[in-house]
């Protein structure tokens, strides 16, 4: 990242404890813009309780939040019309049309895009006399969704977006996600459980286990550096390589590049569903 462009979302060094339990544990990470971060672990891993520290719902124990320079701890009203968010599970609005929800909501937002609302409206087949209590699961959300992005924050936290949307609804909406990100010049953090989405929108991983940030890095680089490899026997590890998990004889490792291929007797690239897989073991 460059160090001359203000971070949108940084997390500096924070922990967030709850009675006897560490839902995060010492956690250092930064959001740029037109950054698109997928958040993925199992659950109870800490991503939701690390949504709610960004967006200063909940406290941290230690360390800091900041959005866009400021801390979430004394963040304006004008720097929380910047952001959007969608939790699990919206949301409110019952008595309300969609279309008179939308014209609610979109009181509150100065620069509301109305065509983004009119084709995201269409996409998602959503009807403005429609009652919002008599809506779906998956048509509530997709209206969450509408109400978090048309305003085009420039801090997009998303909790399991899309979970609830069927697949053609839930590949539009992903394929636009990056594409408004860096066309607004946003930052996004969303969670997700469907590793194909990720791989799919998401510009760089973060990894949780157990309250840990594990891995942090540009999807590029991780298919590049994240491999299964085996050591040949009598070998020594080179230095550099980071073991993230280990099988008996095979490890997974984070920092490979092809000049440490005669270390090992195979050397495997992994998917994310692979990756997800082999830390949990």
């Amino acid at each position: 990242m460059d160090n001359s462009i203000q971070p949108i979302l940084a997390f500096k060094q924070i922990s967030k404890g709850f009675d006897d339990h560490l839902a995060i544990d010492n956690l250092t990470m930064t959001l740029a813009p037109g950054m698109v971060v997928g958040l993925l672990g199992q659950n109870g891993a800490g991503k939701s309780t690390l949504m709610r520290c960004a967006l200063g719902i909940v406290e941290v124990s230690q360390g800091c939040v900041e959005v866009m320079g400021h801390s979430t701890e004394n963040i304006s009203s004008v720097q929380k019309e910047l952001i959007g968010y969608v939790p699990q599970q919206p949301f409110g609005y019952e008595g309300f049309s969609v279309e008179k929800a939308l014209a609610l909501h979109r009181s509150f937002y100065p620069n509301w895009d109305m065509a983004l609302e009119r084709d995201w409206l269409a996409r998602f087949e959503l009807d403005g006399s429609q009652q919002v209590q008599r809506l779906s699961v998956g048509q509530r959300q997709s209206l969450a969704l509408i109400m978090a992005m048309a305003y085009r924050p420039k801090l997009l936290i998303l909790d399991e977006p899309v979970a609830s949307l069927d697949p053609i609804a839930r590949r539009a909406f992903m394929s636009d996600l990056f594409d408004l990100a860096l066309d607004s010049g946003s930052a996004v953090l969303f969670s997700s459980h469907i590793t194909s989405d990720l791989e799919r929108v998401a510009s760089h991983l973060a990894l949780m286990k157990r309250g840990k940030l594990i891995l942090f890095k540009e999807i590029d680089k991780l298919r590049e550096e994240v491999q299964l490899v085996t050591l040949k026997e009598g070998a020594d590890l080179p230095e550099g390589l980071v073991v993230l998990s280990r099988q008996q004889d095979k490890l997974l490792v984070d920092n490979y590049h092809a000049d440490l291929v005669s270390h090992f007797s195979s050397v495997t690239p992994v998917n994310l569903e692979q990756l997800f897989m082999e830390l949990h073991r």
